[in-house]
């Protein structure tokens, strides 16, 4: 098999921001949904909106945990517990919902169909891990979508205890486009990381695929040499493209619905892309 050599170090952090904006989309997703429905109880809003976020908390840390992202034995503090934070947060917020939706109403129908999505996925991501299979455009796009599953709630939520004036439908493809640019954006950025860790992507996937085609060997002696192979292959500048194009996608729809807040944070995401596809052009044109 050849062995190939790349001049470039990759000693910049592409997407540095990227998980602020995820976070702050996240945080904000019911704000961002505020103009989409006719809110005539400022009170419910609010009370779902609390819910939201903390239900929001659980889902970050419990993906944590399941990622082994925890050091458990760094986490002992007399005044802070993660694993009781993230069950309390789960718990209050499970208040609030049955504060708002009777146990029969079909929102309870609605999470526990999502939910079930959710986690499938988790557990599909470790077989992914064990497997190391090709993973294809459609298995990611499913993927990225089941990921972010839980997300599509506060629309459902929402629509149960406010006017809408967009149809759900619309609202969830908009969003879904939101969820493929980001889970494409995490697995870029991630990608070092996820490699050390034995997490299998699709932009891993690619990556191998694209070693094996062209007869390739692993460097040991070069660092971080599949990164390497990411971008000087075109790989990485593709799949950013690919993220910005879903961003700039739900970007129109939020403009067409008259969706301001949620406009302005799709502003900030374009611009990041934008700002990595310069980067990478920079470093690979050396």
């Amino acid at each position: 098999m050849a062995q190939v050599f790349f001049p470039i170090k990759f000693k910049y952090n592409l997407m540095s921001n990227s998980k602020n904006i995820s976070t702050l989309f996240f945080s904000s997703q019911v704000e961002f949904l505020k103009d989409s429905f006719i809110i005539n109880d400022k009170a419910l809003f609010s009370k779902f909106s609390e819910a939201v976020q903390k239900f929001c908390f659980f889902i970050f840390e419990i993906d944590k945990l399941i990622d082994g992202d925890y050091q458990f034995e760094n986490l002992y503090s007399k005044e802070h517990n993660v694993l009781y934070n993230l069950t309390k947060n789960h718990q209050e917020s499970i208040k609030l919902l049955l504060d708002i939706f009777p146990k029969e109403h079909p929102f309870w129908e609605d999470l526990d169909q999502t939910n079930f999505r959710y986690y499938q996925i988790l557990l599909k991501e470790k077989q992914f891990n064990k497997t190391r299979e090709r993973i294809s455009n459609v298995d990611f796009e499913d993927y990225a979508d089941a990921k972010h599953a839980l997300a599509y709630i506060p629309i459902r939520g929402m629509k149960y205890l406010f006017e809408s004036k967009i149809e759900t439908h619309m609202l969830e493809d908009l969003f879904a486009n939101i969820f493929k640019a980001m889970q494409m954006n995490d697995d870029l950025e991630d990608f070092d990381a996820d490699e050390r860790s034995g997490q299998w992507t699709f932009v891993h996937s690619e990556v191998q695929n694209f070693m094996t085609e062209n007869d390739l060997d692993e460097n040991s002696n070069l660092e971080k040499f599949r990164e390497r192979v990411l971008y000087v292959s075109g790989i990485g500048e593709k799949l950013t493209y690919y993220a910005k194009e879903k961003f700039l996608s739900a970007k129109n729809s939020a403009e067409k619905f008259q969706l301001k807040n949620l406009t302005l944070w799709l502003d900030n995401a374009v611009d990041m892309m934008e700002s990595n596809q310069q980067l990478i052009s920079k470093l690979t044109s050396k």
